[in-house]
C-alpha cells in the first residue's frame, strides 16, 4: 500500500480541506476509478460528493467501527508506531519524522504482495541507504544507460509481471485469512425491515448496555454490510458490518401489550 501525504494548516478536517488534500494527491498519482472512504461528515458532505462525481470516481464507504473493512485504518497504526520510535530516538516532533517514516514504509516488502509499495507504483524500488552501501561495497561504476525505447518496454513488462505476482500473492493471503476467519464465523442474515441491535463501541460508563437500538434494516449492500436506520428523532442511517448486528426480540410483556391493544 502506497500511502500519500497532504499538507494542511487547518486543525479541523472540513470538506474544503479534504478536497484540497485529494487534489494534492491526485496531482501526483492521477485520478482513481474507485475510492474507499469512511463515513465521516467531511467525506459524505455535498462538496466532497460532488467533487468526486465530477471526476468520475466511484466511492465505496467502509463499515463504521469495523477496521477490517478499511485497510488504511490498520496502516495508520503502523505509521504511528514508526513515528513513535523515530521521535523517541531523535527527539524531534512528528512533523519532522513523517517523511522518513513514509520513506521507510514505502521501501519495505509487504507480506501480502511480496513487493514494496514503490515497486508496485514505480516499477522499481527507491534508492535507499542500503542501496548506497551496497554500491559502495561492490564499487559499482556509472554506466551508460540503455536506449529509452528499450527501457520503457522493459519497465512496462516488469510492472506487468509485478502486478501479476502481487495479485496472486494477495489472493493467496486473502484465502488464508478467509479460512482462518471462517473457522470461528457464524453466518447471519437479516431481511429488510428487520429490527436489530447495534453493538455499542462507545459507552458513557461501564454499566451502560453493550447494545443499542433497535435499528431497522433498510438495505442489504452485500453478504456482510447492511444499511441500518438508527433510532431517534433525526432517524439517520449508516452502513454496519454484520458482526456488529444481532436480532432484536421483543419482550413477552411488549408482545402481550400489543395483542391486548389489537383485541381492544
Amino acid at each position: 500500500m502506497w500511502v500519500g501525504e497532504a499538507c494542511s494548516q487547518e486543525e479541523d478536517i472540513t470538506s474544503v480541506t479534504v478536497v484540497d488534500a485529494l487534489l494534492q494527491i491526485f496531482s501526483r498519482m492521477g485520478f482513481p476509478k474507485v475510492l474507499q472512504l469512511d463515513q465521516g461528515s467531511s467525506f459524505t458532505s455535498a462538496l466532497s460528493t460532488t467533487f468526486l462525481e465530477k471526476f468520475g470516481i466511484k466511492v465505496v464507504h467502509s463499515s463504521v467501527y469495523h477496521p477490517q473493512s478499511n485497510p488504511i485504518e490498520r496502516f495508520h497504526r503502523t505509521v504511528k508506531r514508526v513515528l513513535k520510535v523515530l521521535c523517541l530516538e531523535s527527539g524531534s516532533d512528528w512533523e519532522q519524522a513523517i517523511y522518513p517514516a513514509l520513506f521507510v514504509l514505502r521501501t519495505v516488502t509487504h507480506e501480502s504482495t511480496g513487493f514494496t509499495p514503490a515497486e508496485l507504483v514505480h516499477g522499481k524500488n527507491l534508492r535507499t541507504s542500503l542501496t548506497l552501501l551496497y554500491e559502495k561495497w561492490l564499487d559499482v561504476e556509472e554506466t551508460e544507460g540503455e536506449p529509452v525505447t528499450e527501457y520503457v518496454f522493459s519497465l512496462i513488462n516488469r510492472m506487468k509481471r509485478c502486478q501479476e505476482l502481487a495479485i496472486s500473492k494477495m489472493e493467496e493471503c486473502q484465502q488464508k485469512n478467509k479460512t482462518w476467519y471462517d473457522k470461528r464465523a457464524v453466518k447471519r442474515e437479516f431481511r429488510i425491515r428487520y429490527l436489530v441491535l447495534i453493538f455499542a463501541i462507545f459507552k458513557s460508563n461501564k454499566l451502560s448496555p453493550h447494545w443499542t437500538g433497535p435499528g431497522t434494516i433498510l438495505r442489504k449492500l452485500s453478504e456482510t454490510n447492511y444499511v441500518v436506520q438508527l433510532p431517534g428523532e433525526k432517524a439517520t442511517s449508516k452502513v454496519y458490518h454484520v458482526n456488529m448486528l444481532k436480532p432484536y426480540y421483543k419482550r413477552p410483556e411488549e408482545i402481550n401489550y400489543l395483542i391486548s391493544d389489537l383485541e381492544g
